[in-house]
C-alpha cells in the first residue's frame, strides 16, 4: 500500500441529519471524491480477502478492529486510485463513516491530512425527531417510529462522536444546521468547504459545482 497522505474532509452527522444525502450531493462536485465506509462494508462478500476478515470477526462475536477497519478502507482507497476513480492531485477525499473511534483518528493520521471537519448536528433535536417519525411513516422504518429509540440514538451519537470532534483543532470543525431542504443544507456546507477546496486545489475557476442540478438537491 502507498505511504502517501491525502487531503481529506470528514463528514459527521447525527441520526436524521441527512448525512447520506449530503455525502452523495457533495460527491458530485468536481474536486471532491466521496468515500463511504458504510458502503464499503456493505459491498464486501465472503469470498474476498476483506470479506473473510470481517466475517471471521463477526463469527467470533467481535467488532471489526480499528486496525482492520483502516486496512480495509485503505485497500479500497488504493483500488480507486488504480482504477482512476480517485485523482489525488485534483480531488479531496470526503470521508463518510470513518473515523468512528479515537484510535481510528490516530491511525488515519498516517494516511490523510484533515483539512476540515463537517458536523451535521442540531442543538434542538425536536424537528429531527419529527423528520424521522415522518420518514418512518413513508418508508415503514420501525426504528424511526419509536421516539424513545430515536432519543437514545441521539445520546449514543453524542457520546461516541464528541471525543472524535475534540480530537481535531476547533478551527477545523464546523457545526452545520441540518434542518431545511437538502439544497439549503448543502449551501451551508459549501460556504465552509469551497474556500478549503480552492485553497488546496487552485483558483475558484477550477472549482465547479455544475455537476449538481436543482433536482439533485431537492
Amino acid at each position: 500500500m502507498s505511504d502517501r497522505r491525502y487531503s481529506a474532509v470528514l463528514l459527521f452527522g447525527m441520526p436524521g441529519s441527512g448525512k447520506g444525502t449530503q455525502g452523495q450531493l457533495l460527491g458530485k462536485l468536481q474536486g471532491i471524491f466521496h468515500l463511504s465506509t458504510g458502503a464499503i462494508f456493505r459491498s464486501l462478500v465472503d469470498d474476498s480477502d476483506d470479506g473473510r476478515l470481517v466475517s471471521d470477526c463477526i463469527r467470533h462475536g467481535q467488532l471489526v478492529a480499528d486496525d482492520l477497519t483502516i486496512e480495509i478502507w485503505k485497500h479500497w482507497l488504493d483500488a480507486h486510485i488504480e482504477t482512476g476513480d480517485f485523482h489525488p492531485e485534483d480531488q479531496i477525499l470526503l470521508l463518510d463513516g470513518i473515523p468512528r473511534t479515537v484510535r481510528q483518528c490516530e491511525l488515519l493520521k498516517d494516511h490523510v491530512d484533515v483539512l476540515q471537519v463537517i458536523s451535521l448536528s442540531a442543538s434542538d433535536t425536536e424537528p429531527i425527531i419529527q423528520r424521522l417519525r415522518q420518514r418512518a411513516l413513508i418508508e415503514g422504518r420501525a426504528d424511526d417510529a419509536d421516539e424513545a429509540v430515536i432519543r437514545n440514538r441521539f445520546e449514543v451519537y453524542r457520546r461516541e462522536t464528541t471525543p472524535l470532534l475534540n480530537f481535531y483543532s476547533p478551527a477545523l470543525v464546523h457545526e452545520i444546521d441540518p434542518m431545511g431542504t437538502p439544497a439549503e443544507v448543502l449551501k451551508r456546507i459549501l460556504e465552509h468547504l469551497i474556500p478549503v477546496i480552492v485553497t488546496a486545489r487552485g483558483s475558484a475557476a477550477e472549482f465547479g459545482g455544475d455537476e449538481i442540478t436543482p433536482d439533485d438537491a431537492e
